[in-house]
């Protein structure tokens, strides 16, 4: 290989990447006619009171068109005919979701698709708003519980919301949901309307933060994991690069995320230099991840 192609890649990785979200974007605006809401930061500054709190559900986000599911990146999921009978004509916003920590499970029956049946048995459909009903949140939760008793399926549910007091309050349901296996908290503006892009009409809430980065090379390993690879090389959308060794299994040592996939790294805040603070690897995503 050249040595002048070889500083290339990464950046032609990223292209691709976004050209792909990108062109999933404006499939998923066509399909039902609006973007989605996607998540904030949490910060201490938000009016707490004025917000509706559920459970953040670590499987894949799935938008029913009226006509389809689709996943956050606007791409087709194939479920079973019988799993969407008699759903409405009018979208819905949702989560399929295998139970905590069943996020492997979710991954590998959306991969697989109808063929899959047994795998979708044990999904549930973790409805939280919809999009197309004009009014302010509070309001769509009313909508939202009667479109849900007309569908009748027990697969089929409302993600449940509460309200909390106080910051203090919200922290300690935060350490009480994720000491359970939940992957954080969601927070929905009760006053706002279904909005498409990032706000803080929605707002995400957990211990730790994740983000992701591309694999641009695998480390070897020393000692024990001598013939393994020790860490993986990886590169953020930013262009910096940094390791990632922790968190990796010895089955993901053995068989490490191929060179050039994404993966999801966790972290807990940032150096002065903006590379992530106690890095480790989390998980591979595809291309149906939320």
């Amino acid at each position: 290989m050249p040595l002048a192609d070889r500083p290339t890649r990464p950046r032609a990785v990223r292209r691709a990447a976004w050209a792909l979200l990108l062109g999933g974007w404006l499939a998923l605006s066509g399909a039902w006619g609006q973007t989605l809401t996607l998540a904030a930061p949490y910060h201490r500054q938000l009016d707490i009171q004025a917000y509706w709190v559920s459970e953040k559900y670590d499987g894949i986000r799935a938008h029913w068109t009226g006509q389809q599911l689709l996943s956050r990146q606007g791409l087709p999921i194939e479920a079973p005919a019988w799993f969407v009978r008699g759903w409405p004509r009018t979208p819905l916003d949702g989560e399929l979701w295998a139970g905590r920590g069943q996020f492997a499970a979710v991954q590998s029956t959306v991969a697989q698709g109808a063929q899959d049946d047994a795998g979708w048995r044990r999904l549930r459909y973790m409805v939280f708003d919809v999009p197309q009903h004009p009014g302010p949140f509070t309001q769509r939760q009313q909508q939202l519980q009667r479109t849900v008793a007309a569908i009748g399926q027990d697969w089929v549910q409302v993600a449940p919301q509460w309200q909390v007091p106080s910051h203090d309050a919200l922290q300690r349901q935060l350490r009480s949901y994720s000491q359970a296996g939940a992957e954080g908290l969601m927070l929905r503006h009760a006053q706002a309307p279904y909005r498409g892009g990032r706000s803080e009409d929605l707002i995400k809430l957990k211990l730790f933060e994740d983000a992701e980065a591309v694999v641009v090379a695998h480390l070897p390993g020393q000692g024990k994991y001598r013939g393994m690879t020790g860490a993986l090389l990886v590169e953020a959308p930013s262009g910096q690069r940094f390791k990632l060794g922790s968190g990796l299994s010895d089955a993901n040592r053995r068989q490490p995320p191929p060179i050039g996939s994404t993966i999801t790294y966790r972290f807990n805040g940032t150096h002065p230099s903006g590379l992530p603070r106690f890095a480790r690897y989390w998980r591979l995503r595809t291309t149906d991840q939320p």
